[in-house]
């Protein structure tokens, strides 16, 4: 996940379990037990410091410096007058910061401040002290600071990784981070960190039973980048890449044991502090080169594990790391069902969608079966339990397992075979036959399936999950009869798989993709029911039912603590609806293939970016491609105008009609007028136009309203707007 917070919260307390490389073992004992300089305690007054959008303002108040690290000063506290401003640099983001502080710019008195920084803070704050007139500390100015000594210990854990990285690696990318009590707001912190893909983030941290919650009021790149987002679409700052992964697991109940072999490629030079996802369940006890020699590490509470390197990276070496780690990560429902599910990864992850190679070896008790992602290379039984060994097809962007009493039925008729996870075989060939027509139906509309086989197994939670060749869904009482719910996350083969997305902010591709692709099986299974009607009808009314809650760019950001539902709500949802209209955008009526230009549009999106990450940017520019005249509204050939306000828009419109039908030489005359409401007045849109069931044709309502006029033979009983509903609006008269 490339998520600006995401090395926040990676970053949280810690043990020691080797001893560090020499020098990063003196820093990171200074940074573990750093206190307030006494001898650095000043009264300042109207000092700024600026942090590309950041503007803080030190108006008036005591400033007291942390005891310097290997000579550098790296934090402060401040307590006084001062105040933090911040302009986000798009409407997606200023109507986050509105939905959190009630402005869509940030402009919030404080009281205190809690500096961390590896940059120049301390050097300029001290120069803009010297140009002003000294006044002397007092004592009790001095004695505010007290309470701060326990405060200062008790978070010196959270950010000493990432600055230590700054200490041991050659880098000109210092880190600046402020955390604020304001006046209002109270306690959040604002951060400028160029090791991250969107530089600047504001975010407030709330206690929860299971730890702390993140609300990201705004995260989004620096100025140098923000104008040409598509530039940095791709962008990628991580310092290696995992090219294979060798596990051998051992499960007992919900105990794992395990051996992880992972080869890496450096990116860029000069990194030694590397940084991985994995369960907090899972303790791990070793970590060591492929010459044996041990490597420190550190495991933190919030799923994460911290690895220093001897050596600074050279770009392009390769470096093998053996990894040894156990815990009781795996969940279990009744007494014959084992998952992972949601707590965490099971082995160490970069954390982002970059693919890798898996093999797979697992030992479990021979009354259970297993499986897992990719293609079982072997299965056996010996000493009591049961063993099998699984390979990707290529590289998978994640891999997982599941483990049960339950017993498999096949298909394994050419070219692709299916295996289906029971306990009975009550419904099982039925289940058998429809993910075959399912399977056969989107490799018709999308190209082959992406893998060499495919298994569908339970899922204990309230929500399925997917890998690569391998779909968990929920249990079995439901798993025979969810048909959208399965055949989306069949769909996910494609869109999410096969194709994966380049941030968070492109994750609304998968989501919505694979849902309209559930619901087109679903119109095309059943062409003389309403269910495909259904399913978008129930998609609009949930999205009116939630409100605004965001951008779908906004990814699982959408979740929040004010918006608690907004990611599951909003995403496939809203996604549906956008790929279903450029769908109808994109359709011909009336041709052999209606739908020929958005097929061809979908299937040269996942062929170009098959084993890739794709953007938003990446989307749209296919899309155009594949243009009509009616979709060309700006007359530039461009789809801004559509992504604009269904992407990165929240608007959803209303439309009135007021029409008349005159008779003229031919027929009559059918003209009128579309009123648009409830969107903003740059809100564009092309609305079908009907005379009873004919097709008269688009009209383009924006920033004045649309008006037509259209030649008819017949005079229509009555002339509507959007029959066959194409196009997302709260109402249509």
């Amino acid at each position: 996940m490339r998520l600006s917070i995401g090395l926040l919260i990676a970053t949280l307390a810690a043990g020691t379990q080797n001893s560090p490389p020499a020098g990063s073992g003196e820093i990171l004992a200074q940074l573990s037990n750093i206190h307030l300089d006494k001898k650095q305690t000043y009264n300042i007054r109207d000092i700024t410091l600026r942090r590309d959008a950041l503007s803080i303002a030190l108006n008036r108040g005591t400033i007291a410096f942390l005891e310097p690290i290997m000579g550098k000063v790296t934090g402060a506290v401040f307590i006084g007058s001062g105040e933090v401003v911040a302009i986000p640099p798009d409407a997606v983001e200023k109507q986050q910061v509105f939905k959190f502080t009630g402005s869509p710019v940030l402009n919030e008195p404080f009281q205190a401040a809690f500096f961390r920084f590896t940059d120049g803070t301390y050097e300029e704050i001290m120069k803009e002290y010297a140009q002003h007139a000294a006044e002397d500390v007092s004592e009790e100015e001095a004695a505010q600071f007290l309470p701060w000594e326990q405060i200062v210990r008790d978070r010196s854990d959270v950010m000493k990784y990432r600055i230590l990285a700054d200490f041991l690696e050659p880098s000109s990318e210092p880190l600046f981070l402020s955390d604020l009590r304001g006046e209002k707001t109270g306690w959040f912190e604002v951060l400028y960190d160029p090791r991250l893909v969107e530089e600047v983030a504001i975010v407030k941290f709330h206690d929860s039973g299971l730890g702390s919650v993140a609300d990201l009021w705004a995260s989004f790149n620096r100025r140098s980048e923000v104008r040409n987002p598509e530039a940095v679409a791709h962008e990628n700052k991580s310092a290696i890449d995992v090219l294979s992964y060798d596990i051998d697991a051992t499960i007992s109940d919900v105990q794992l044991d395990a051996q992880a072999t992972m080869r890496l490629k450096a990116v860029r030079a000069g990194a030694r502090v590397l940084s991985f996802d994995i369960s907090r369940f899972l303790r791990v006890s070793s970590v060591t080169l492929d010459s044996g020699d041990p490597v420190p590490f550190y495991q933190h509470d919030e799923n994460t594990l911290t690895i220093i390197l001897q050596r600074a990276t050279e770009p392009g070496q390769e470096i093998t790391l053996r990894l040894a780690y156990s815990g009781e990560a795996i969940a279990k429902r009744g007494s014959s069902m084992f998952y992972v599910g949601d707590r965490g990864p099971w082995y160490p992850s970069p954390g982002n969608q970059d693919g890798a190679t898996f093999n797979l070896t697992f030992h479990y008790p021979a009354a259970y079966t297993l499986v897992a992602t990719g293609s079982e290379l072997r299965e056996w039984d010996e000493a009591g339990r049961r063993h099998s060994t699984w390979k990707s097809d290529g590289e998978f962007p994640i891999a997982g397992f599941n483990l049960g009493d339950f017993k498999i039925v096949a298909d394994e008729a050419p070219p692709l075979p299916i295996y289906v996870c029971v306990n009975s075989d009550v419904g099982a060939e039925n289940l058998l036959k429809d993910l075959r027509a399912t399977i056969n139906y989107f490799s018709g509309l999308f190209g082959p399936y992406p893998y060499s086989r495919l298994t569908v197994s339970p899922f204990p939670l309230s929500y399925p999950q997917t890998w690569p060749a391998l779909v968990g869904l929920q249990s079995e009482s439901q798993f025979l009869v969810t048909e959208l719910a399965r055949t989306h996350e069949l769909a996910h083969q494609w869109f999410g798989n096969q194709v994966g997305w380049s941030s968070y902010r492109d994750q609304w591709i998968a989501e919505g993709f694979a849902h309209y692709a559930g619901a087109m099986y679903m119109e095309n299974k059943y062409p003389d029911a309403t269910r495909f009607r259904e399913i978008l009808d129930e998609a609009r009314a949930r999205l009116l039912e939630q409100g605004a809650d965001g951008s779908i760019w906004l990814g699982h950001r959408l979740a929040s603590t004010v918006t608690p539902d907004g990611y599951t709500q909003t995403l496939p949802n809203k996604g549906t609806w956008v790929v279903h209209m450029l769908r109808m955008l994109m359709r011909e009526d009336g041709a052999p293939n209606p739908d020929a230009g958005f097929l061809k549009m979908v299937r040269e999106f996942l062929e170009a970016y098959r084993g890739k990450l794709a953007s938003t940017w990446d989307l749209k520019r296919i899309a155009e491609k594949y243009m009509t005249s009616s979709m060309d509204v700006r007359e530039d050939k461009k789809l801004d105008w559509f992504f604009d306000e269904w992407v990165f828009g929240t608007g959803i419109p209303t439309y009135t009609l007021d029409y008349q039908v005159m008779p003229a030489q031919s027929g009559f005359v059918v003209q009128g007028t579309i009123k648009q409401s409830e969107v903003a007045n740059h809100f564009i849109m092309s609305v079908p136009v009907y005379a009873d069931n004919d097709f008269l044709g688009r009209v383009v309502i924006g920033d004045e309203d649309g008006t037509f006029r259209f030649n008819v033979k017949t005079r229509p009983a009555r002339v509507v707007l959007d029959p066959k509903g194409t196009v997302l609006a709260k109402a249509v008269n």
